[in-house]
């Protein structure tokens, strides 16, 4: 959801809840109005009565009105003067039901004589004052709705612009590329700091890029050299014919560990170049061919270790994703299928439009499965693996939006990677 709709979204909320607030306080508001208003009408009529006593028949004319009940007491009895204003019922025949009054009673002497005056008068319903408070809470409402969706629109297309530009250069950006980042010009103090973030933010993480670049690159082909040295000199050494046993196996052992260098730096050098995405040629490919390769490749190096090696491969599978990390993919599968077996063994491939699933015979994994895709979380430390194939697997399957998963059960391991 965009900012500038939150926002909105939040302002009508605010308002629905102010405007109920202020609906409830309105209709008590005109609620007490009406009343006041209503006793003003009554105490007017009130004095209107007693004017009227001073007149010949003039009490009989008020009578007539049938909001007005005049009793008059015995002229020798003497009645407390007193005065009461109350909310009433009173059926009305014009109307056949019943309206809400305020009535006026009152015990009061004129000229000479005592009389009980009732003095009805009808006032809004309280369902009236609902209706109209409502009704006008209502559309205001939809008017302040409608206005704000307005400002919303006219405030992105102006306002906002500056900032939607950065999100779509942003979104653009790509460290791997020289261009600048593209900024729009602006007054606004909060966008124009934004902008000069953005610009040195992504300046300085293509600067760090080249350099990290340039190091992994360089460290890696630097190591090569001194590394292909020591290995021919060891070679030159087994050659000695006055090397004892001890020696020889000493000579094995370094030829051995500059080996696990030089595989270690290589498979450094791939996680790099994955991570910055160096592999971006993503086509559409026929992964069965790639899949039925690898296996042919493999099937002999599964005999040697006495292993049998099986598959049961789709044809015309489409993947989209660079050839080489294809062909990189399949392969660590299939030696970490290898690596981690057990003597007469198997490893079954199995490729379907979905997924590709590599599964091997194997002694219950050490370590929690999660942690067999860690860099250098290795199952069997014994062995004279890196540690770092899974984690190829995964970081590829990151990079092509697919996932791969692990489980083990009936002694067996299953890695699947599902497209």
């Amino acid at each position: 959801m965009r900012l500038l709709t939150k926002t909105t979204l939040w302002y009508l909320v605010f308002a629905l809840i102010m405007f109920t607030i202020g609906g409830l306080i309105a209709m008590s508001m005109v609620r007490t109005v009406v009343k006041r208003e209503t006793d003003y009408e009554l105490q007017q009529t009130l004095r209107e009565i007693r004017n009227a006593a001073s007149f010949e028949n003039g009490l009989e004319i008020l009578e007539k009105n049938n909001n007005i009940s005049i009793r008059a007491f015995p002229k020798d009895q003497v009645i407390q003067a007193d005065t009461v204003l109350k909310d009433t019922f009173i059926y009305l025949k014009r109307t056949q039901r019943v309206e809400g009054f305020r009535k006026l009673i009152t015990n009061t002497q004129l000229e000479d004589q005592f009389y009980h005056i009732e003095i009805s008068e009808i006032i809004i319903e309280e369902g009236d004052i609902i209706s109209v408070v409502s009704w006008i809470i209502i559309r205001l409402f939809l008017f302040l709705t409608a206005a704000l969706l307005i400002g919303n629109f006219l405030i992105s297309k102006n306002l906002f612009r500056p900032f939607e530009h950065l999100l779509k250069s942003l979104d653009k950006f790509r460290i791997k590329n020289n261009e600048p980042l593209s900024t729009m010009e602006t007054k606004t103090q909060e966008f124009q700091r934004l902008n000069q973030f953005a610009e040195d933010m992504t300046n300085k993480a293509r600067l760090d890029y080249q350099n990290l670049k340039e190091f992994s690159e360089n460290a890696s082909h630097e190591m090569q050299t001194p590394i292909a040295i020591a290995q021919g000199k060891l070679e030159l050494l087994l050659e000695s014919p006055q090397l004892t046993e001890e020696q020889l196996s000493l000579v094995h052992t370094t030829q051995q560990s500059i080996n696990k260098i030089s595989r270690l730096g290589q498979a450094l050098t791939l996680l790099t170049k994955i991570d910055n995405e160096e592999f971006s040629a993503k086509q559409p490919i026929d992964f069965s061919k790639i899949v039925a390769a690898n296996v042919q490749n493999f099937k002999e190096l599964a005999g040697m270790q006495g292993i049998r090696l099986e598959a049961k491969l789709a044809s015309g599978v489409q993947f989209q994703i660079d050839p080489m990390l294809a062909d990189i993919l399949i392969t660590n599968l299939l030696k970490n299928a290898l690596q981690h077996n057990v003597e007469e063994g198997w490893v079954k491939v199995q490729l379907t439009e979905k997924y590709l699933e590599v599964i091997n015979s194997g002694e219950a994994p050490k370590l929690p499965t999660a942690q067999l895709f860690q860099r250098f979380k290795k199952n069997n430390q014994s062995k004279g693996t890196l540690g770092l194939g899974l984690a190829i697997v995964k970081k590829i399957c990151e990079v092509n939006t697919c996932e791969v998963d692990y489980t083990y059960g009936d002694e067996k391991h299953t890695l699947r990677v599902t497209f």
